[in-house]
């Protein structure tokens, strides 16, 4: 007699057709989920119904035997490798899933209006002595734009840098880039407020935009005008022509710690911060190997991941979220709440 397959693992095979291993599925399924619990009808809704909203599918694609759907959502791209459009479809369906949560856990409203660089920029140097990360992703959530890091991204998924998400009208931040300086991430964070501010969200309510490739290192980059229009936003936001000039001052280096000591000397009582300083002289001088080495100087408090979502704790709401929704953020995110 041939065994009959589990409901549970049927389900998490269909996700096939959307560029998905059984095992990536997995991922996303609660701690506590047990597939024997399939076998009962309503055990089996239960995990349909956690998939749909933790990966943006449709929960009537997973009860007709089907292969799943993404809900209706504008997608887009940025990407220089359009062969991986595939699994960043996915990646978008995971960003939609975590926005919709965190859309409950901030309790302040988000902007009304598109804010210059420049605003934001001097609204952030009223309360910090530079546009840093921690003082980046502080601002987004008293301004009601949830930010976090997705560190527990699922293996052999293709990781994009980051996205931007709109639900209703509230935008969130996404960074998921595996990255320790904290001068890319607030980079990265930076450009993805470009976007938000630049209104490349603004027309629909429902709207992911997937960052795949971000200039913080050698790789290439995506060259659109929308991309073009957030660099420049995040270029000023982060110091503009005073940045540059201070990347120009640096000179040429070929040691990373008197690149790191000439960055920190730069920055002084300017507003300016050490690692953007170096990130900027390494687009003129394409010596990103030397620019990598020399932040690891300024790197005395946490890795970039954990400031991004050190400040996330600070500020989520977790009496406003469902339990199912805070243990999907806690997996992704890879932390603990007090109280847990």
């Amino acid at each position: 007699m041939v065994a009959t397959k589990n409901p549970a693992k049927s389900l998490m095979s269909s996700f096939k057709g959307l560029g998905l291993s059984v095992g990536q599925v997995r991922h996303f399924a609660p701690e506590w989920w047990d597939d024997e619990a399939a076998l009962d009808e309503g055990g089996l809704l239960e995990l349909q119904i956690i998939l749909s909203r933790r990966l943006n599918v449709a929960i009537e694609s997973l009860q007709v035997g089907t292969s799943p759907e993404f809900r209706a959502t504008t997608q887009r791209f940025k990407t220089i490798h359009p062969e991986g459009s595939t699994q960043l479809a996915v990646a978008a369906g995971v960003g939609h899933g975590l926005a919709h949560v965190l859309a409950d856990a901030s309790d302040s409203e988000p902007p009304q209006q598109l804010l210059p660089s420049t605003d934001i920029r001097a609204q952030i140097l009223k309360n910090y002595p530079a546009v840093t990360l921690e003082a980046l992703c502080r601002w987004l959530w008293e301004h009601g734009i949830p930010i976090v890091h997705i560190t527990n991204w699922p293996k052999q998924l293709r990781r994009p840098d980051a996205m931007c998400v709109r639900i209703g009208a509230r935008p969130t931040i996404l960074i998921v880039r595996k990255e320790l300086a904290p001068a890319k991430l607030a980079y990265l964070v930076s450009h993805e407020i470009g976007h938000v501010m630049s209104g490349h969200l603004k027309a629909d309510n429902n709207a992911v935009l997937v960052d795949d490739t971000l200039p913080v290192d050698e790789q290439g980059v995506a060259k659109d005008d929308e991309e073009k229009i957030a660099d420049s936003y995040a270029m000023e936001l982060l110091g503009g022509e005073k940045l540059q000039q201070a990347g120009i001052a640096l000179g040429k280096q070929d040691e990373e710690v008197k690149l790191a000591v000439a960055a920190l000397k730069a920055c002084k009582d300017t507003g300016l911060d050490a690692g953007q300083v170096i990130l900027s002289w390494a687009r003129r001088t394409e010596d990103w190997k030397l620019a990598g080495m020399a932040m690891r100087y300024l790197m005395t408090a946490q890795a970039a991941p954990i400031v991004i979502n050190d400040v996330a704790k600070r500020y989520i709401d977790t009496d406003a979220m469902s339990p199912d929704g805070l243990d999907h953020l806690t997996r992704l995110m890879g932390i603990q709440f007090d109280g847990e």
